[in-house]
């Protein structure tokens, strides 16, 4: 932490900030400062990073954003300005519209490290004089870049395709008449598809990873106590230790209350304690993905930090990329897996599994004979491993099969309503998300299969074109979903 003259605290949050330790996934930040020229700086670095220099335009990318903390103790999104810069180091900086943040992006040609950023963003106003303190947050990000794409495989339950039950390609934007995409199960769209709906074509952001434990944790961090109490299942009043997530068997969740809140005006202070042993540890899951989330709590969490829903169309874009559809493929590509079910370094930062995925087979968590809980996001992924070994998608979105249940926007009466406006950092008193155009848990859906989804003949839940759960409305909180979103 940084103490200015004039007293004001300048409070770095880094953005596993349940814990002090660097991400798994290797992004490391840290550093944050308040220059005087009124721009706040902060070191910014990360590990397998990459900018396509072939023509394909993919890349990844770090979403960074700023929260102020009122006199009321509340935080607000903090407006950033559109000359944001590099004090060091070599990175592309994207600006966004509506100023809630920026992306930094590797240097055109980058596989591998990005090497130490200090990056420096303008705020687009002074900061406000009541100012209590200044947090920073990133998540890591892929660029699924413009283009069509096949939707559907014309084999699995409830696929999307033609009347024909073949692939359908998806063009552009464009609305789909009503009638013209179909499916082979009871989830067909109920009625035309319009073009402010996202389809897919259009480029996007997407999460690298599923919202983890410790980004869960800083976002209830940041709520007051009647909104925290909307996204936990245990009050904040609770005994300090208490699970926060549910008042069943964790499955693999450590977010606990760390200090008790007080109704109405103090909130709790939550932290990761996954072996109930004390917080802090190094094995206490920080990295892992967080299950538990209702689709409240994950457009909660997207809102607040400037993202929104993905659509199960952008789902699969993001899995298939432009390449044909294969009957019952996996988001690497193959229709083979293999179940990650002997965990190594348990809740540390290097987690991961004995098994190993090869050329033909991606390793997922996914069988009913494993840990019974979530993975480390990104486990299965190394310096030298291919796409389908590590479990990846053809643009290098992790874990799209197995590990949680992803929660998208489907294609029913309420969530054709939807549109891609990205939340704008500022939720309801109670907590929720209040874009106007995003749909409740009834315009929403399960993709991609979780940590006890089974692959036999017939039922193969992670297979990326399988809309069997596309229509099971995610209002309750689950041990196998969690999510993820886009911008």
């Amino acid at each position: 932490m940084n103490l200015r003259p004039n007293g004001f605290l300048l409070a770095l949050i880094l953005l596993w900030a349940c814990h002090g330790e660097a991400a798994a996934s290797g992004l490391r930040f840290g550093g944050l400062a308040l220059e005087t020229n009124g721009e706040i700086c902060l070191d910014l670095e990360w590990d397998h990073a990459w900018n396509r220099s072939d023509g394909a335009a993919n890349h990844d990318a770090a979403w960074v954003f700023l929260k102020w903390q009122d006199a009321d103790g509340l935080w607000q999104p903090l407006i950033v300005g559109s000359n944001g810069h590099l004090q060091s180091g070599s990175a592309v900086l994207e600006h966004v519209n509506d100023g809630l943040g920026l992306f930094v992006l590797p240097p055109l040609g980058t596989l591998g490290s990005t090497g130490p950023l200090r990056v420096c963003i303008p705020l687009q106003d002074q900061l406000p004089a009541e100012a209590q303190a200044v947090r920073a947050f990133a998540i890591e990000m892929v660029w699924i870049p413009d283009g069509g794409f096949w939707l559907g495989d014309g084999q699995s339950n409830g696929s999307f395709g033609t009347s024909s039950n073949q692939p359908f390609w998806v063009e552009n934007e464009a609305e789909i008449p009503y009638g013209v995409l179909s499916d082979t199960g009871v989830y067909a769209p109920s009625g035309p598809i319009p073009a402010a709906w996202p389809k897919g074509s259009t480029g996007f952001h997407c999460m690298k990873h599923e919202i983890s434990q410790s980004q869960y944790c800083d976002f209830l961090n940041t709520l007051s106590f009647a909104q925290q109490a909307s996204h936990t299942a245990i009050s904040p009043e609770s005994e300090p230790g208490t699970l926060a997530m549910t008042s069943l068997s964790a499955n693999r969740n450590g977010i606990r209350i760390r200090k008790a809140g007080t109704a109405p005006g103090s909130p709790a202070t939550y932290g990761l304690d996954l072996d109930g042993n004390g917080f802090d540890d190094a094995a206490d899951g920080l990295h892992r993905a967080c299950n538990w989330l209702s689709w409240a709590d994950l457009t909660a969490y997207l809102d607040w930090a400037g993202l929104r829903p993905l659509t199960e169309m952008e789902y699969e874009k993001a899995c298939r990329g432009p390449l044909a559809a294969i009957p019952g493929e996996f988001a690497w590509g193959t229709t083979t897996a293999i179940d990650a079910n002997t965990i190594l370094a348990d809740g540390h930062a290097n987690e991961g599994a004995a098994e190993h995925g090869d050329s033909l087979q991606g390793l997922a968590s996914h069988g009913y004979d494993g840990p019974q809980g979530p993975l480390r996001t990104g486990f299965a992924a190394g310096a030298g491993t291919g796409r389908v070994a590590a479990g990846a998608t053809f643009h290098g979105v992790m874990e799209m099969s197995g590990n949680l249940w992803e929660q998208c926007v489907t294609v029913n009466t309420a969530g054709l309503q939807y549109q891609a406006e990205p939340g704008d950092g500022v939720l309801s008193p109670d907590g929720q998300a209040d874009p106007a155009t995003w749909p409740g848990a009834e315009g929403a859906g399960f993709r991609g299969g979780g940590w006890n989804s089974g692959i036999i003949a017939g039922f193969r839940d992670l297979a990326i074109s399988d809309r069997f759960y596309a229509g099971l409305a995610p209002s309750a909180r689950r041990n196998t979903s969690g999510g993820r979103g886009a911008r």
